[in-house]
């Protein structure tokens, strides 16, 4: 799809509770837009030339200094080469802590099987690619709220995302990007309800 805004850019709707991958060249922008406000998504970036080199939460940690990203910040892999650089963020909170949701996960904690989950939706998205088996990597969790305490108590906080609020990176090698709108809809991780995500690839900066 054509975002007639933007000549060249390519818009992808991720339906809610679904995941959509798509490739990144270097040099690009890829930007998340929460559409209707409140709806976290799992973000993944994986070297488009080697999957077994991906974006990971504890090395950006260490690579940052901070749990939270900041405008400016490099996100690297688990060979600690960057991959995106933070280049707009209109939320400033995201959750690099929580491991994509599963089918596990709903059957342990809340006694439902064969819910939507993110690590279905990474591999449904990533099936071309063969995925198969292989381990769902840690991804980082768009526009998902969390706090620890002084105690060390991980909570989950009510989204505070708005309709419109956008989140984008520049790619700094050729990357396929995954991105899953959170089916959980059985704690407040995502609001009230379960909705759409946008993703946009861009030659153009992010305004």
């Amino acid at each position: 799809m054509v975002d007639g805004t933007s000549p060249g850019s390519q818009v992808i709707i991720v339906p809610g509770g679904y995941g959509r991958a798509v490739r990144v060249m270097a040099g690009q922008f890829v930007s998340v837009r929460d559409v209707h406000g409140g709806q976290c998504g799992d973000f993944w970036a994986l070297d488009a030339g080697d999957l077994d080199h991906y974006f990971s939460p504890m090395h950006t940690w260490v690579h940052v200094g901070r749990i939270q990203l900041r405008v400016g910040d490099e996100l690297v892999s688990n060979r600690r080469e960057p991959l995106l650089t933070l280049m707009r963020d209109d939320v400033g909170q995201h959750d690099m802590f929580f491991p994509a949701c599963d089918r596990q996960r709903y059957a342990r904690y809340y006694g439902i099987h064969e819910h939507r989950n993110c690590c279905d939706n990474f591999r449904e998205a990533m099936e071309v690619f063969a995925w198969e088996g292989r381990q769902v990597p840690q991804p980082l969790n768009l526009f998902m709220r969390t706090s620890i305490s002084p105690s060390g108590e991980l909570t989950i906080l009510d989204p505070i995302s708005r309709a419109g609020d956008m989140i984008a990176f520049k790619a700094l090698r050729d990357l396929m990007i995954v991105l899953s709108a959170c089916p959980m809809d059985l704690n407040h991780v995502g609001g009230p309800s379960i909705t759409d995500l946008e993703i946009t690839v861009s030659t153009a900066h992010p305004q």
